[in-house]
């Protein structure tokens, strides 16, 4: 698989702008953690990082600016956003509904080759569990929620999904205990199961419990 000048794989960006692909190489830095809320994020350094012009990189953070993942702060420039116990709330209510959303989207999608997927990122979460590997763990949860909006193939709710999730991953990522992950694990088995056995109705009914009680 071939990758771009950005560094990233080329794949799926037909019909982006440079300006678009720098917003996701940064915003992809930010959920990996190798920029943290409070970092500043310097033109200069990236332009030069892509081999681009300043100019694009701009517009990038702009981009990142109206998805409230950064911040412009007088006399220090663009930094990554940090979020208020409330701001946490607001955005963990809102992803319970995308999510909901999504398996009411994904209704008649579920193929064997989607299931058997969803096993294998499942299983993937039950190694990192067992092992208590808390910062693996939420990666491999997101991949699997990620993969609901894959199923449930609408653009716009995936754009909205994955504005919350940085926000609600790098709270996670501050907040989450062993503990939490322990609740969360078997909730995540049960709303596998309700998928598989075409019970989207029960499954949505899992996820406000799922998500309201890791916040504690």
């Amino acid at each position: 698989m071939n990758k771009g000048r950005l560094g990233y794989n080329d794949e799926n960006r037909f019909g982006e702008s440079l300006p678009e692909q720098i917003a996701k190489h940064i915003f992809e830095k930010i959920m990996k953690g190798d920029l943290l809320p409070g970092d500043k994020i310097v033109e200069e350094h990236v332009s030069s990082e892509l081999n681009t012009s300043r100019a694009p990189v701009r517009e990038a953070l702009y981009l990142l600016q109206v998805d409230n993942i950064v911040e412009r702060i007088p006399r220090k420039g663009t930094i990554v956003k940090s979020f208020t116990n409330v701001e946490i709330r607001e955005y963990t209510e809102v992803m319970v509904g995308l999510i909901q959303m999504a398996l009411d989207l994904s209704k008649g999608k579920w193929t064997l080759d989607n299931q058997e997927s969803l096993d294998f990122k499942l299983e993937k979460m039950r190694e990192v569990f067992e092992a208590d590997e808390l910062l693996t763990y939420q990666q491999k949860s997101t991949d699997l929620t990620s993969f609901l909006f894959e199923v449930a193939e609408n653009k716009a709710l995936s754009k909205f999904y994955y504005e919350a999730l940085y926000i609600l991953t790098v709270f996670a990522e501050v907040k989450w205990t062993i503990d939490t992950m322990r609740f969360f694990h078997p909730r995540m088995q049960a709303l596998v199961q309700c998928i598989k056995e075409n019970k989207l109705e029960q499954a949505k009914k899992i996820v406000p419990d799922l998500l309201y009680n890791t916040l504690d």
